[in-house]
Parts: structure tokens; sequence; C-alpha cells
């Protein structure tokens, strides 16, 4: 991935995070509908990644965990797109995530339930 093309990634990411809008990433070449929570640094690898809740993925039936919550990494995204339709924060969500570090944008707790 290209420097310009992370900086197009992390500028329509944060304008996602901040208006809590939806946007459709194609993530190996499947298109993804997710809603943004964090951009940053993974911990382990160091390479840039969103992390944030996939909607059109169905929970797995037979885990206690639900799979929606995933990090996508900047190098598997090919395609990235706003969309018009608002979210409201998961109340699950707590704005800390200690695989993803350092954290270039987030959605602050704060902001859950505000809107």
């Amino acid at each position: 991935m290209t420097p310009q093309s992370q900086n197009q990634f992390l500028t329509l990411i944060g304008t996602a995070i901040t208006d809590h809008r939806v946007i459709q990433i194609k993530h190996k070449n499947i298109w993804r509908t997710v809603e943004p929570y964090m951009a940053g640094l993974s911990r382990e690898t160091q390479t840039p990644g969103l992390y944030g809740f996939c909607r059109d993925v169905i929970p797995a039936r037979y885990q206690n965990v639900d799979n929606r919550w995933q990090v996508f990494p900047f190098d598997d995204i090919e395609a990235i797109e706003l969309t018009y339709y608002e979210f409201r924060p998961h109340l699950e969500y707590t704005g800390n995530f200690d695989r993803m570090q350092p954290v270039y944008i987030k959605l602050t707790p704060a902001l859950v339930g505000s809107r």
C-alpha cells in the first residue's frame, strides 16, 4: 500500500468515525459493510488497519464469540467507500482495543449513545 492510499483511507475512515457513518470496503475481493470504530497500527505486525463491526458477517453458530468485530489490515483492503447510512455505536464498545496501538483515530466512548 502506498502512503497516499493509506492517507486517503485514514481521511475517509476519520470522516466515517466522526459522523457515525457506515463504510463499504472491498476486503480480499469481497465487499463488506462495516461500522468503523478505530484505525491504527496492529500491535503485533505494526501495519495499519481498521477495527470495526462488520454488519454482513453472520456469527458462528457453535462459537461463543461474535466474529463481527474484526480487524481489517489496510493491505487487504482494495477499495473503500463512505455511505450515507449512519450507525448507533454498540454499547459494548469501550474504546479500548489492546491489539491496536498506536491508534490514529477512534470513536470515543463518551459519544456512545449521544445520537
